[in-house]
């Protein structure tokens, strides 16, 4: 039986059974880089964030990223399907663990190129237009050097980033979800 994409999304608010999640990682590339920290936001509830210890020992972050985002029927992220979900799947592959398992998964970067027309396709770019009260954090170039040596200042501002990006995220789904007609599995 199918369900209209909709519902679908009136079901799984009111189960609590979708989650945003954001990553922020040394690198693009997870063979060469590793994830720094995950944040997951449970829709209308609190932000859970991982974080690793030691840049490059991401083991235990993605095992716990794995068992979290498996309790959630839906995903919902921002280029999430370009970056965010094959990151986490590079880096469980390195330590031997097994990939996401499928899940539908809203990503809002396609969802919002398919319905709207706008000069800069960025969240944070969509979430001043919006004018939403959740803005996207910036992040200086020596802030991401910084956190390479361990530096606890960086990384605090690295998890602050993550956090305030799943909250955008929320509010961006909220605004636009009235747009969305297909919600695929993969």
């Amino acid at each position: 039986m199918q369900i209209e994409t909709q519902k679908y999304l009136d079901y799984i608010e009111q189960t609590k059974k979708l989650a945003f999640f954001d990553l922020e990682a040394t690198g693009l590339r997870g063979d060469y880089n590793s994830i720094l920290c995950v944040s997951i936001k449970p829709y209308d509830g609190n932000v859970i964030t991982y974080q690793i210890k030691q840049p490059g020992n991401d083991r235990k972050l993605v095992r716990e990223v794995l068992e979290a985002l498996s309790e959630f029927d839906c995903w919902a992220g921002y280029y999430s399907k370009g970056f965010d979900k094959p990151m986490i799947n590079t880096r469980l592959l390195k330590w031997g663990l097994s990939p996401l398992p499928p899940r539908h998964h809203i990503d809002l970067y396609y969802q919002c190129k398919a319905h709207l027309l706008t000069a800069r396709r960025s969240q944070g770019h969509l979430l001043s237009w919006l004018g939403t009260p959740e803005q996207k954090m910036t992040v200086g170039a020596d802030v991401w050097s910084e956190v390479l040596y361990k530096t606890e200042e960086a990384m605090k501002t690295m998890v602050e980033r993550c956090e305030s990006d799943v909250i955008g995220l929320e509010g961006l789904y909220k605004r636009t979800r009235h747009l969305y007609r297909d919600i695929k599995r993969d």
